[in-house]
């Protein structure tokens, strides 16, 4: 499972008609670079290495190490485990997914003799690298005496400057309160001239489940050559495609008989989003003698100029004296998203003919990402995103030991926190083990990649509140066929 589910603090599209937020931003923003078995089997770190399909999505410099024509494809197979702790209760959830983390093909045209100085060739590849996948699935649940999300309702009614009366609920919140009140799980206290709910102070249990599907793939277009074997440089033309939906259940069941009236609550959400971006990036590699090379790429912002997001809800509400339903309208909204510019700086170290060591770090500032629409504002959202996110440390490590005509490898990944506070981290840990096989015209690698990452999820806002404690493994087995011509 690469990807995040990030912190996820749900406040539900209390107070927009649309629900782009700076989770969002994060989610599309922040990625964990996929590809072929032997790219993973390195923990990501090929910036310096070169002669790999995945590289032209990191260092398209590293395409200009190509001595020959290639063709690659590369299907992984993904088990994905959860876990979350939510006031002392653990629950556990898995998942598994098939799919494609690359399919490549690269076409090499010579250049000057090898006796004379000049460009020693030149590599053009074209296909898709996938970048983040989003398929999971992870399942909360325990006790809570403090709150209800109904308590998160009823205050923002009100408290809201100039008040909020029954006829407006619907037009200003239409894909939850409105559903709350319609059920008859708020109401209009006409003595006290305020707002109410029957489980104001607790006595649930609550829960809920969270899927998510999809992925950003991207299609990447690279152009590489080689000069006197010492400088190599490369360009990318990248076309993320983003595919994304989110299917949530949040549940509250009575369970304390100091409620009265209320029973239950089961509110559903739904989210689907896609959009096409476009970005490029530059690098190289020069080689200042054969035990080393360095590399260095950059990548402009991605500009996805089409985001389109469709939502709805629905709520069922059971009361002492009956059970209610109500489905919100069906939500739309195109927008647009930059997000940030990369830098990546790497080294690798070429033991002779028996392996390498490879490093790289990366710089991106998630606090870069903007949303832009022409016909709302995002100066709220934007501010967030820079209050929000920072720079974190993003390193990788690999190496590679040949045995004859057999390879073994193993990585290492750390993606530090994008949070500039400690309300969360979604740090993410990455390791991995592979080997291959070497033959003139073929090749086949695996690569066994696991990854961990753990953040506080929120049902609703943190003020009313505690999170729940989620840990996510995943484990990934790839396979690379390749065929050399």
């Amino acid at each position: 499972m690469k990807r995040l589910l990030i912190i996820a603090i749900l406040i539900c599209s209390i107070t927009t008609v649309f629900p782009q937020n700076s989770s969002d931003a994060l989610r599309y923003s922040r990625i964990f670079y996929n590809g072929t078995a032997r790219f993973q089997g390195l923990g990501g770190a090929f910036g310096a290495v070169g002669a790999d399909f995945s590289s032209i999505a990191t260092n398209p410099a590293g395409l200009g190490l190509y001595s020959s024509s290639e063709f690659t494809i590369s299907p992984y197979l993904r088990m994905e485990n959860s876990s979350s702790t939510f006031n002392t209760e653990t629950n556990r959830d898995n998942n598994f997914n098939i799919g494609m983390e690359d399919l490549g093909l690269v076409f090499h045209l010579s250049g000057s003799d090898k006796s004379s100085s000049g460009f020693k060739g030149f590599n053009i590849g074209f296909g898709m690298n996938r970048q983040n996948d989003f398929n999971n699935r992870v399942f909360m649940e325990g006790t809570n005496n403090k709150s209800s999300l109904l308590n998160q309702y009823v205050d923002i009614l009100n408290n809201t400057p100039g008040g909020v009366t029954p006829q407006m609920i619907n037009d200003q919140y239409p894909f939850d309160i409105a559903l709350a009140y319609n059920n008859d799980l708020i109401f209009f206290d006409t003595v006290n001239h305020r707002y109410m709910n029957d489980a104001r102070n607790g006595g649930l249990i609550q829960s809920k489940t969270v899927t998510t599907e999809g992925s950003i793939n991207e299609y990447d277009f690279a152009f590489g050559a080689n000069y006197n074997d010492r400088l190599y440089i490369g360009a990318t033309i990248g076309i993320p495609v983003i595919r994304y939906s989110e299917y949530t259940q949040y549940r509250e069941i009575k369970n304390d008989t100091a409620v009265h009236y209320f029973r239950s609550m089961t509110f559903n959400q739904q989210l689907d989003t896609r959009g096409t971006g476009i970005n490029f990036k530059i690098g190289l590699i020069y080689r200042p003698a054969d035990w080393v090379r360095i590399g260095a790429a950059i990548h402009t912002p991605t500009y996805y100029g089409n985001m389109r997001d469709i939502w709805s809800s629905d709520m069922t509400g059971e009361l002492d004296f009956g059970t209610n339903s109500a489905s919100s309208p069906l939500g739309s909204f195109d927008y647009q998203l930059t997000t940030p510019f990369r830098a990546i700086g790497s080294v690798a170290f070429i033991i002779g003919k028996f392996g390498l060591i490879s490093g790289e770090y990366e710089y991106v500032n998630y606090s870069q990402s903007s949303f832009s629409a022409t016909d709302a504002s995002f100066s709220d959202v934007n501010a967030e995103i820079k209050n929000k996110y920072k720079s974190p440390v993003n390193v990788r490590f690999g190496t590679e030991w040949r045995i004859q005509k057999f390879r073994l490898r193993g990585g290492f990944g750390y993606y530090g926190s994008p949070y500039q506070s400690s309300i969360n981290t979604s740090e993410m840990y990455v390791a991995s083990l592979g080997w291959g096989y070497r033959a003139k015209h073929f090749f086949v690698d695996m690569a066994y990649q696991w990854t961990q990452t753990k953040e506080n999820y929120y049902f609703y806002d943190p003020a009313y509140i505690d999170p729940s404690q989620n840990t996510y493994h995943t484990g990934t087995i790839t396979a690379t066929v390749g065929l050399r011509f």
